[in-house]
């Protein structure tokens, strides 16, 4: 008969199956084990909910809506606009500063959000000194993960670290904990990128008609190869749709064909790679009245065009083309938290919600497609959209499910927002003193400083401050403390922290902790880093106990190797991030992320005991 730590492994087995599944959302995995242990008897009804009551839960939640004022007030942004002033046109300096710079940033709030932030202004330093991305995007995320290992707040398994020290009698680890080690994994890893992993990413500068700061429309209209379908076509006097407004032409749904623009006044038709035309232009809504004289600017099949045409007698301007108005198209990247993962361009619509159409879409390693109403957005998907340079502006302030990447529309105001970037410094400092210096406990201190946010208005709505909280990370965090507590209770932490003593126990406790180092560093490649270290905190203490040493290596370790995760895309939400911007392939991560995971690791392994002694 099978006994209750065997089935406790069993559930195990399958979630972390699950994890590795990218069909199955982190958090749906998580509640369904939470279920499974709950209904076959191995937890209580409050073993089962305690995670949701735990400070550490809290405390991450709380954390993402400091974020957002930190964002929203635009300080992150000023952070992002001092990148562009200090690279001056050297590779060198842009580089290294925007390696600080992300670290700097992501010790104190979400990496991703960081990222999100710096990814198109590097992009768009890259265009101007006629780089290629590629060669600065992978280093750009794994910044990002280094830097969140240098403070208490950097990321969730340094919190939960923290948490489980103090739950097993030993004390909580300070905001510096992390700091010495972090700092110098953090200088290792910045020389590895420039010396090595640069020349590892050596991709060449695209070939571009224009390479320039500026943004070129004609070039990512050939990117996406939507040149094909761009027709224009006259209104003619007579024609029976003048006085009609859009909406009752139902293009869409009759032809399955978009009025992307409007030209008024056009004598003369451009080629698509001049400069667009001085003549009026209009984006269409469904309320535009057709005129007399109207050319359209039609998004399609041909088959379609030329049914239309026939239908209403208007005048394909064939032989010219038009160049789309260039404050009217973006390229945007999907995050990997994004809401709009797998779902359809029918279901998101995109039209109705943010004004803009979809032209065109890229799945990750394929080539770009028209896209169709039915097309499934999938994760590291990246889409070209057309609409008014005032929704592509909104739409790049929004940076929890998408990043616009290139655009030409006019930037937000964010940055001059002074006051409030002054108020959110402010907030953000007086909660990293009152951690520091343990003024009150750091819950309270964290969830003062995400109420200050909403009341001073750094986050300028209340549903954003909800909106801005990743609730797949704290469910995640939720359900897989009671994973920790059934092993526990069934003596499945002991066998583990027994099977590694009786493997490398002999050779020493350096041995151990390098085993748990590499064990973490494996399972935070292809699942949670927060899962992996929920789960292996129980094991790290119980292991220090039964060898007579201080816990707090073997915990750190666990922490540093959860958050060093490199050599997948997978492994971590920025990895996910620039893989599109970037074009990079698997390899390209396996190839630089592997020989910096193993640097960090011996750095990590060589210093963790002189730190934190047994």
């Amino acid at each position: 008969m099978i006994t209750d730590m065997q089935l406790v492994f069993l559930i195990l087995v399958v979630t972390t199956i699950c994890f590795l599944v990218p069909r199955f959302r982190a958090d749906l995995v998580a509640i369904s084990s939470l279920l499974a242990l709950l209904l076959t008897g191995l937890i209580t009804v409050p073993e089962a909910f305690a995670g949701f009551s735990n400070s550490v839960v809290i405390m991450v939640a709380a954390l993402f809506i400091v974020g957002a004022g930190v964002f929203q007030s635009g300080l992150a942004q000023k952070a992002g606009d001092l990148l562009i002033k200090q690279t001056k046109n050297s590779e060198w300096k842009l580089t290294i500063f925007m390696l600080i710079l992300v670290a700097g940033l992501s010790g104190f709030i979400s990496n991703t959000g960081t990222v999100a932030i710096l990814l198109p202004i590097v992009v768009s330093l890259c265009r101007q000194m006629k780089l290629h991305p590629g060669k600065l995007l992978i280093p750009l995320a794994f910044a990002s993960s280094m830097g969140g290992a240098l403070t208490l707040i950097g990321t969730a398994p340094n919190l939960i670290a923290s948490q489980s020290l103090h739950e097993a009698g030993y004390g909580e680890l300070s905001f510096f904990s992390f700091t010495p080690i972090g700092l110098t994994m953090l200088a290792a890893g910045i020389l590895f990128l420039w010396f090595v992993g640069r020349n590892m990413l050596n991709k060449p500068a695209e070939d571009k008609t224009n390479t320039e700061a500026e943004f070129n429309a004609a070039e990512l209209v050939e990117q996406y190869g939507i040149s094909d379908y761009i027709f224009a076509a006259q209104v003619p006097k007579e024609s029976k749709i003048i006085g009609q407004t859009m909406k009752q032409l139902r293009l869409p749904s009759t032809y399955n064909l978009t009025v992307l623009e409007v030209i008024k006044d056009e004598t003369t038709p451009l080629s698509r790679l001049t400069r667009r035309s001085q003549s009026q232009r209009i984006t269409v809504e469904p309320g535009y009245v057709v005129e007399a004289g109207d050319i359209f600017l039609i998004y399609g099949e041909q088959e379609a065009l030329s049914t239309f045409v026939g239908d209403t007698g208007l005048v394909s301007q064939k032989g010219v083309t038009y160049q789309l108005e260039e404050g009217h198209l973006a390229e945007v990247i999907l995050t990997p938290q994004s809401r709009l993962i797998n779902q359809t361009i029918r279901q998101v619509q995109f039209r109705e919600k943010y004004g803009l159409t979809v032209l065109a879409m890229k799945h990750q390693f394929r080539k770009a497609k028209k896209a169709s109403a039915d097309e499934t957005l999938l994760y590291g998907d990246s889409v070209l959209v057309h609409g008014k340079w005032k929704d592509i502006t909104l739409l790049s302030a929004e940076k929890n499910d998408t990043v616009v990447l290139k655009s030409a529309a006019e930037e937000t105001d964010l940055g001059n927002q002074t006051h409030l970037s002054v108020m959110a410094g402010l907030i953000l400092f007086g909660m990293l003193l009152a951690m520091v210096f343990e003024w009150v406990p750091a819950v309270v201190s964290i969830v003062v400083a995400a109420v200050l946010m909403v009341l001073t208005g750094c986050i300028r709505q209340t549903e954003q401050a909800y909106q801005s909280i990743n609730w797949q990370t704290v469910v995640l965090i939720a359900c897989m403390l009671p994973m920790a507590t059934a092993l526990e209770n069934t003596g499945g932490v002991t066998f583990l922290s027994e099977s590694l003593i009786q493997s490398l126990g002999a050779i020493g406790p350096l041995a151990v902790l390098a085993g748990l180092y590499g064990l973490t560093s494996l399972f935070s490649q292809f699942i949670s880093n927060t899962a992996t270290a929920v789960l292996l905190f129980p094991v790290a203490i119980v292991t220090a106990e039964q060898m007579g040493v201080s816990p707090f290596p073997m915990v750190m370790a666990v922490a540093f190797s959860s958050s060093m995760a490199f050599a997948t895309p997978v492994a971590t939400p920025p990895n996910a991030m620039v893989m599109a911007a970037g074009k990079y392939t698997f390899l390209d991560f396996v190839r630089v992320g592997v020989p910096l995971q193993l640097l960090i690791a011996v750095i990590a392994i060589l210093l963790l005991p002189l730190f934190f002694p047994f």
